[in-house]
C-alpha cells in the first residue's frame, strides 16, 4: 500500500520511519530513502529505476521533500499506479497542499502532524480603540516571530474576530487570506495586521482618522 504521511519535518520524519521499519520487520527488507528539500524530475526518474530493481526482499522507497516539483510527481505517476511486486512507496510531505491531486489519489494519508494550540489574540477586538491597535502593531514588530508564529496570530485573530460575533464581510476574509500568504515573504507583521484592525475598527464603527 502506498502512504502519504503529513509531518511539520519531513526529513526527521523519514528518518524515523525508516528506523520504525527497521525494529518492526521480522524478515528482511530492502530500505530506499530520497530525502530532498525540493523533489526534482531527475530524482523521479531514479527513483523510477530503482524501483524497477528486481530484490527478493520487500521493498520500502521513502520520498521525503519540503516541496515536490509537478514535473516529478508526474513522472511518478504511473509506477505509483502500478508498483512492482513487493514493492511500497511512503511520501512524506508537510501537508497535502504540497502534491497534485492525481497523485494524491493514488496514497492513502496519515497525519502525524503535532496541533499547535492559538493563543488568545492580543486586543480586545470588542473594545480596542486607534490607539491600542497603533501600540499592538509597534509592540509586535519588536517581538521578532518567526513566520509560523506569525501565522498563528493571524489565525489567533480570525479565532478572537468569531468569538465576538462580527460580522465578516467577504473583504476582510480575503485579506486574511492574503495576509496569510503575504506572511510567507517576510512581509513586517503590522504591514499584514494594520489594514485588518483598521477594518475591524470600521465594522465597529470607530472612527480611525
Amino acid at each position: 500500500m502506498n502512504t502519504l504521511i503529513l509531518s511539520h519535518t519531513p526529513h526527521e520524519e523519514a528518518h524515523a520511519y525508516k528506523e520504525e521499519l527497521e525494529k518492526q520487520a521480522q524478515e528482511p527488507i530492502l530500505i530506499e530513502s530520497f530525502i530532498q528539500e525540493e523533489l526534482k524530475v531527475e530524482y523521479a526518474h531514479e527513483i523510477r529505476r530503482r524501483a524497477m530493481l528486481c530484490d527478493a526482499e520487500q521493498k520500502f522507497i521513502i520520498i521525503a521533500a519540503h516541496h515536490f516539483n509537478a514535473f516529478a510527481q508526474n513522472a511518478l505517476l504511473k509506477i505509483l499506479e502500478e508498483p512492482p511486486p513487493q514493492t511500497h512507496f511512503i511520501l512524506i510531505a508537510k501537508n497535502k497542499h504540497a502534491l497534485l491531486n492525481t497523485l494524491l489519489s493514488r496514497l492513502i494519508c496519515a497525519d502525524r502532524r503535532t496541533k499547535t494550540p492559538i493563543d488568545p489574540f492580543g486586543l480586545d477586538l470588542r473594545t480596542c480603540g486607534v490607539q491600542d491597535v497603533c501600540n499592538y502593531l509597534q509592540e509586535l514588530d519588536k517581538t521578532h516571530l518567526t513566520p509560523e508564529e506569525i501565522k498563528m496570530r493571524l489565525y489567533s485573530l480570525l479565532r478572537a474576530l468569531q468569538e465576538i460575533a462580527l460580522p465578516l464581510p467577504l473583504d476582510l476574509l480575503q485579506s486574511l487570506d492574503s495576509a496569510i500568504h503575504a506572511n510567507t515573504l517576510y512581509y513586517r507583521p503590522s504591514y499584514n495586521f494594520l489594514p485588518l484592525l483598521l477594518r475591524v475598527l470600521q465594522l465597529r464603527g470607530v472612527a480611525c482618522f
